[in-house]
Parts: structure tokens; sequence; C-alpha cells
């Protein structure tokens, strides 16, 4: 295989000027110690990460949901949203039930709940 440059002083496609080089699709090695390290870490915390969105979510259960949340996008993949179309003559009929204090309330002629 020629390893010699073009005129223009890169190499042709599949060639490189050191031929004896890392192979291709071999991780860095720092990179993968930083990894290896992040993941343990995650492992040793994790019991705690749970105690302490626990302790949050006393007192500020939106604030817990939110690290939650976070913390969820590093495990599992962000869903895309996506449009259903459909040809159908059904009718959808919605219902919204309101209820205060475990109890059904419906709105009055004039449309406020009382």
């Amino acid at each position: 295989m020629e390893t010699q440059p073009t005129r223009r002083g890169t190499f042709r496609k599949g060639t490189s000027g050191n031929p004896k080089g890392r192979p291709r699709g071999t991780p860095n090695k720092i990179n993968e110690r930083i990894r290896e390290t992040i993941h343990a870490a995650l492992d040793e915390t994790a019991p705690d990460v749970v105690k302490w969105i626990r302790r949050l979510g006393k007192d500020d259960p939106k604030g817990a949901l939110q690290v939650y949340a976070a913390l969820a996008e590093f495990a599992l993949p962000k869903l895309s949203r996506q449009e259903v179309k459909a040809e159908t003559d059904a009718k959808v009929k919605h219902t919204i039930t309101f209820r205060r204090g475990g109890e059904v309330v419906t709105p009055g002629k004039d449309g406020r709940f009382g």
C-alpha cells in the first residue's frame, strides 16, 4: 500500500502517513480511563443519590422531580414526538372530570365551580 502523499499534501483515501499507528476504532486510553473513573464513582454513590433525592423531595418535590428527570436523560434515550395521521370518520368524545378534596365538582350555569 502506498503511503506517499498526493500533490496537495494529503494522503489518498484509506492510506496514512503512519501505517503502523493506532488501529481504527481503538479507544483513546485517557478517555477510557476517565469513563471508567466516572462509572466507578456513579456505582459507588448511587445509593446516596437516591437518599439525596428523597431528602430533597420532602421539602421540594418539584426540585426532586427535576433532578430525577435530569439524571434519567443519562440512562434513557429521549423520545421524539411523532405525528400520527389517520383517515377515519370516528367521533372522539373528551370527558374532563374536576375533583376538589376527592369529590367530583361540576360547573354551574355560569361556568364557575361552586
